[in-house]
Parts: structure tokens; C-alpha cells; sequence
């Protein structure tokens, strides 16, 4: 089988995109009364904080000015708003050109992972170690730093992460063949539950799988829960860690039989999935009449401009019988904040301990719909649609329930660009189409990561 076994065109819709797009809609009321804009702070080191960020849209913006006149009021530090433009191609090199520059900002935030990382060796962030350990752990969930631990190290702390190993159910579908999501324990009663429906004549599943990332979804959900978050990361930062011990590898047996795993949903999609957007599956899932969607928690965000026609559920992504990961493990796509080496200490701190107040959380929550993974009280959340919040709440106990090491860095931010669009992005359609096998596929993705590490070993 030769490396280039697929061609598909790259879409143009990415999902990084659309979680972009899924922030500060204006779901939420606000708590209170936008706070005034503060003035300009001075250079890193005076007492005062630059914030680069991509809170753009003018709710975002909006949000972004009221929390950081709330924290001025609170601790008398300025913070001066460096907001850019909301683009996925130009954001992430402005960090890394402002933060190798000769004055960099003092925090910048929406940026995770390799970005992270590189920076971090480069050694132009703050060590946050000593002080997350001290001040901030003991009210942190899984993955608050997932996307900023480097050599033993935290680089950065999270500001929000949405959940991606969320999968949607309709109650109304379930209960007509007689199904229980409580019985759902595991892929293989999951699978049998939707084989009953399919074989009642009803559509069990939905995948949008044109748009390619979708099937991405479930090569990440699948190889985490066969690994474990911990081995995924390892695994993830293969391609983009110089130096990572290749103890863990894209062909290991519990690797393939993800990628064998994935293929036992393919009867149960409806004919024609692989041409179907993933914007259509989300509005066929919503109208009703479809038993489960596999979706990330950004589609909270969707439900207020397409309202449901009935109450969907949520629950995790299923265990795998025979797999390391545990079923309360999460999946996250995370905005993480970096500091600069040169940023007064003094005054990060200070952002990063009144930030995580839990009273700070439950505002910065409902503005942008985010769920931050600290301790907060979610259902203080001024959410205004009773449905959303309880979803919003469930959502927010999968994280506080992940436990400390329960949580990996979405592989579409963890792993090396070209690697996942390629190969996993590109390889769900082929394993689905035939032109690869889980085996094939394996040892593609494992030559393209030893070949990532010994570029990155140079």
C-alpha cells in the first residue's frame, strides 16, 4: 500500500474553527453589568500585565474588558487587552513571534500543546510549577494544564476546555427500543443496543464523515480509551517532543484494535456517511428520529441557534472492554494561558489566583460558555434556557469526575499538524472507504512519527 493512500481534498472546515465559533454566543446572561475598560498598562515587570488573546468577536471583547477591570478593581494590577484577529492561520505564529520578540506580552492565552511546548524549550515562558502546586492544584480538575506539562514542568494554566469525548443521545429513540443509557457501560453493550435499533428500522448513529475530523473524533475517543489518557499523550507527543521514549507506539496491539474498533461502527451509519457534512448530521440529530451523536461539548453552542426538537442527553464516550482507559476519562480541547519568563511574577500570580476564584469561574463561565476545570459551582451558572443548563452542568461534572491524570490534550492539538490531518483526520475516511486497513494504517502513522522524532532530535 503506498504512503499516499488517500487524496481527499482538505476541507474547509476545520474543527478548531469551529470551536472558535462556538465561544461567547451570548448563550449565557451575563452576571452583572459590563465593567468599564481599564487603561493601558505599562511593560512586563511594572506591576501591570499584557493579555494577548483572540476574544475578538464583540461579546468575547466584551467579556475580556469585564473581567479584567474586575480584577484591577480587586487587586489594583492593570491589564492591557492585546486582542487580535480570530484566525486559526495567523493567531498561533502572532504568539510565538510576539513571545520570541524583545518585549513580549505577559500572558497570552488559546494556545496549547506543541505551541506550548516549543516555547517553553525555547525558554520563553514562566515556570509555573512551584506556584500551581502551592496555590492552584488544590482546586484544579483534570486538565488544567493538559497541553502545558513539559519535562516534569507547567508551563500554563487553562482558561476553559470543552469536552470532546461527548456523545449526544435522544431519550425519546432510546426508550422506543426500550434502552437504558444506564446500561450502556461499554462499546460492546453500546453497539448492541445499537444494532437493536438499527435492526427496529430506526438510524442509530449519525457521523458526518465528508468533513473528515469527525471520524477523527472516534480514533481519539477509541485510542484513549485502549491506552489511557496518559499512554495517548505519550503516544501524541511522540511528534511533537524531541526526545520522548517511543514506549508507546502507533502499532501496538491495543493501537490497531482501536482502529478495528472504529470500523464496527461502520454498519451502523446510514449509507452515504462518508459523503455527508458534519453540519447536516448535527441539524438530522437535532430534528429527532436519530438514537446517539458523537459530538463535542461545543454543541451545546448549536443547540441555541438550532433548538432540539426534543431534551437530548450526554454521557462519555464508552469504555472498551480490554482497554487501560477508564470510562470517566475526558478528552479536552483546551485554551491554556502562557506567561513570559519576563512578566512580573508577582503580578501573574495574582491573575491566575483571582481567575480561579470559584465566584470569578461561575461569571467567566456564563459569558463564555466555557467550562473552566476548576472548582466552581456550575449550577450558579446564570444559564436563561433550562435545558442547557443541565447539559451545561453535566458537561462540567465529567471533567471534576476525570480524576488527576484523567484527562489528554485532543489529538488534533497535540499531534503534529501534518501527521493528524493526514493520517488521522484522512485516515478515518480510508479506514471506512477501504483504502486501508488498521494494520496499514498503524504503520503509516508510526513511520511518520518516527520520522517527526528524529527531525525534532537534529
Amino acid at each position: 500500500m503506498p504512503d499516499n493512500f488517500l487524496s481527499f481534498p482538505q476541507t474547509s472546515i476545520s474543527r478548531r474553527n469551529l470551536l472558535r465559533g462556538a465561544g461567547g454566543l451570548g448563550l449565557l446572561a451575563a452576571t452583572g453589568g459590563l465593567l468599564t475598560a481599564c487603561s493601558p498598562g505599562g511593560a512586563s515587570g511594572s506591576g501591570t500585565l499584557t493579555f494577548m488573546n483572540r476574544w475578538s468577536d464583540p461579546t468575547s471583547k466584551a467579556n475580556a474588558v469585564a473581567l479584567f477591570a474586575a480584577f484591577k478593581k480587586s487587586t489594583g494590577v492593570s491589564v492591557t487587552n492585546q486582542v487580535q484577529p480570530s484566525s486559526g492561520s495567523t493567531y498561533q505564529p502572532a504568539v510565538r513571534n510576539a513571545f520570541s520578540s524583545s518585549r513580549p506580552p505577559s500572558l497570552a492565552t488559546d494556545i496549547s500543546g506543541p505551541e506550548v511546548y516549543n516555547l517553553a524549550k525555547a525558554g520563553r515562558l514562566m515556570d509555573l510549577t512551584d506556584f500551581y502546586n502551592s496555590k492552584i492544584k488544590k482546586v484544579a480538575f483534570a486538565g488544567a494544564t493538559a497541553g502545558a506539562e513539559l519535562d516534569g514542568k507547567i508551563w500554563g494554566l487553562s482558561d476553559g476546555a470543552t469536552v470532546g469525548n461527548t456523545v449526544w443521545y435522544n431519550p425519546k429513540v432510546l426508550s422506543k427500543y426500550s434502552i437504558s443509557p444506564s446500561d450502556i457501560t461499554d462499546t460492546d453493550s453500546w453497539i448492541a443496543a445499537m444494532k437493536e435499533i438499527k435492526s427496529g428500522g430506526g438510524t442509530p448513529i449519525i457521523i458526518g464523515a465528508k468533513d473528515q475530523w469527525p471520524g477523527g473524533h472516534y480514533l481519539n475517543d477509541l485510542v484513549q480509551r485502549r491506552l489511557g489518557s496518559t499512554k495517548a499523550t505519550q503516544l501524541y507527543n511522540r511528534t511533537t517532543v524531541a526526545g520522548v521514549p517511543d514506549t508507546v507506539k502507533w502499532t501496538d496491539d491495543q493501537v490497531v484494535k482501536a482502529f478495528e474498533d472504529y470500523l464496527k461502527f461502520k454498519p451502523l451509519f446510514p449509507s452515504g456517511f462518508l459523503g455527508e457534512a458534519q453540519a447536516t448530521t448535527d441539524t438530522q440529530f437535532l430534528g429527532g428520529g436519530v438514537g446517539f451523536y458523537e459530538m463535542g461539548s461545543w454543541f451545546l453552542s448549536t443547540m441555541r441557534t438550532t433548538k432540539p426538537s426534543f431534551d437530548p442527553g450526554v454521557m462519555l464516550f464508552p469504555a472498551v472492554n480490554g482497554g487501560e482507559g477508564k470510562a470517566n476519562e475526558v478528552t479536552l480541547s483546551n485554551d491554556t494561558i502562557i506567561a513570559s519568563k519576563n512578566a512580573d511574577r508577582e503580578a501573574v500570580e495574582k491573575f491566575f489566583e483571582y481567575f480561579t476564584k470559584p465566584s470569578v469561574l461561575v461569571d467567566w463561565a456564563g459569558r463564555q460558555f466555557t467550562t473552566p476545570p476548576y472548582q466552581f459551582d456550575a449550577d450558579k451558572v446564570n444559564v436563561t434556557d433550562p435545558l442547557l443548563k443541565k447539559l451545561f452542568s453535566k458537561v462540567n461534572s465529567f471533567s471534576a469526575n476525570a480524576g488527576p491524570t484523567g484527562a489528554a490534550l485532543f489529538n488534533d492539538q497535540a499531534i503534529d499538524t501534518n501527521i493528524y490531518t493526514r493520517y488521522i483526520w484522512q485516515g478515518s475516511v480510508g479506514l471506512m472507504s477501504g483504502s486501508v486497513s488498521p494494520d496499514q494504517l498503524a504503520q503509516q502513522l508510526e513511520q511518520a512519527t518516527v520520522a517527526a522524532q528524529a527531525k525534532l532530535s537534529k
